[in-house]
């Protein structure tokens, strides 16, 4: 009986690793950490501080973990975003709460620069006059300026969670097996 419970203790330490999918993507290089801290750095204008919505920055970050930049890529996009910048830190805004007040002819610079930002990778970046959407080069959306939720991490893969119940009842019930026949449970 002993020689069963061990048995099946190894089976279960064998069976359970193999059924436990990760999803995992690339990784962040060195250039595109650089963009991504550009992308993440606030702006005062007027003693007013403006940053880019972390949900922006995390779509940037998930779309370049599909793609490698270069060093040449993230120059021309770091330029880009310097000069961005340096044009909305050159504004007088009527209000200091948000940056809708923008003049459209600066609005309109700036989706310039954006859209030339985007092309150094081989994405398209467009404003149909409510929201900004990137496709990168096989047409996929990679950013959108509407809210929402992806699923990250791990997938959940039911049978493997079938798969370890069992093994943990059957571990259980050997576990009782021997126990009763050792004299270890005792009425």
């Amino acid at each position: 009986m002993k020689k069963i419970c061990a048995i099946l203790i190894a089976l279960v330490l064998l069976i359970v690793p193999m059924t436990i999918s990760v999803s995992a993507a690339g990784d962040i290089n060195a250039n595109e950490q650089k963009v991504i801290t550009a992308l993440s750095e606030k702006v005062t204008i007027e003693g007013k501080t403006f940053k880019i919505p972390s949900e922006y920055i995390t779509q940037a970050s998930n779309y370049f973990k599909t793609i490698d930049m270069t060093e040449a890529q993230a120059t021309e996009i770091l330029g880009y975003l310097k000069e961005g910048k340096e044009i909305i830190v050159a504004q007088k805004l009527t209000s200091t709460t948000n940056l809708d007040t923008l003049s459209s002819a600066t609005k309109q610079e700036i989706l310039e620069l954006g859209k030339k930002a985007a092309a150094a990778t081989g994405a398209e970046l467009t404003f149909d006059g409510e929201k900004v959407v990137i496709k990168n080069a096989a047409g996929q959306d990679v950013f959108n300026a509407a809210a929402i939720v992806k699923q990250t991490g791990v997938e959940v893969d039911f049978t493997s969670i079938a798969i370890i119940a069992a093994s943990v009842v059957a571990l259980l019930a050997a576990s009782i097996v021997v126990a009763k026949k050792s004299g270890l449970l005792v009425k």
